[in-house]
């Protein structure tokens, strides 16, 4: 079963909790909504004048679900994560303590080469090529930073108005472009988090990623190839809107909030993102404790309009 994602940014609600369903009381005598707490994958907690208690949130962990609450700027500032939900967690972090130099190398090359390969398929030719030609060169732990060598080429190649040589960015263009990948990056993070517990894995024990204050390093590392789903979405966004308005407009967050039910393939079964990940996780496992050589992870087929430039 596919989890809901679930936003409140509207209007002030209250929440309760009746019999493991989420009610949530609308303004103005409008009535109520539920939700069975176990249908939920994902809550967003946006609008400053949410009320709620400590119940909800503990049936909503105790579910599974992530809750992820945004500041002024609509911008996701923080994360409640569950974290019993697996009947192996510690022997599954124990692996993950003992996972040696080499293996955690292994497992970023194979990282990046599985982003640097969606970069690839959001771009055509010459620029698709130089991708691919990269991903075969990127070495244990990218030791030679192909990475940021495919950055170079995909950013301006996807978004050639942006990089123009010598032209001056706009800053609340700029900052516009920013909030909304900021956004949809912030929702795979959380999705990315939560399919870590789920598999009893540790999110702040990275391959790469290693800042102490960071509690989400893994998360970090595993949502890079999910990364040119976001970038492929907000393309999208800016060619349907004749001007950029406010970026974080609520159909913008309803479309990036949409990327965790977006089909894609990994292993040969096709599927909503959102079911895919925790397979997606099992496969980064099975690589790190060198159970599996391959690291299979979620494929998307772009779908641009005829003229996307």
């Amino acid at each position: 079963m596919i989890k809901r994602t679930l936003e409140i940014s509207q209007r002030p609600v209250r929440l309760s909790l009746r019999h493991q369903q989420l009610v949530l009381k609308l303004p103005d005598d409008e009535g109520e909504r539920t939700f069975a707490c176990e249908d939920i994958g994902v809550l967003v907690l946006q609008h400053p004048a949410i009320s709620l208690s400590s119940a909800i949130l503990h049936a909503l962990l105790e579910s599974g679900a992530v809750v992820v609450i945004c500041n002024e700027k609509h911008l996701p500032a923080g994360l409640l994560l569950p974290t019993l939900t697996h009947t192996e967690l510690v022997p599954r972090m124990m692996s993950q303590l003992q996972a040696d130099l080499p293996a955690r190398k292994q497992a970023w090359k194979a990282i990046v080469r599985a982003k640097i390969t969606a970069q690839a398929n959001l771009l055509d030719n010459p620029f698709r090529k130089k991708l691919h030609t990269l991903t075969q060169a990127v070495k244990s732990g990218d030791s030679e930073n192909h990475e940021a060598q495919a950055a170079r080429i995909y950013w301006p190649a996807l978004f050639p108005d942006r990089y123009q040589e010598g032209d001056k960015r706009d800053p609340a263009s700029e900052s516009r472009f920013n909030a909304l990948l900021n956004y949809g990056y912030a929702i795979m993070r959380a999705a990315t988090a939560r399919a870590l517990v789920s598999a009893g894995l540790q999110p702040a024990l990275g391959v790469f990623h290693h800042k102490r204050d960071n509690p989400f390093c893994l998360a970090d590392d595993l949502m890079e190839p999910l990364r040119p789903l976001v970038d492929y979405t907000v393309k999208q966004i800016l060619a349907s809107e004749e001007e950029i308005p406010s970026a974080l407009t609520p159909g913008n967050r309803k479309t990036l909030l949409s990327l965790l039910t977006h089909t894609v393939t990994l292993n040969g079964q096709t599927g909503p993102l959102m079911a895919a990940l925790p397979r997606y996780i099992n496969s980064f496992h099975r690589l790190l404790t060198r159970e599996s050589q391959t690291l299979h992870s979620p494929v998307f087929e772009p779908q641009w309009p005829d003229d996307p430039f």
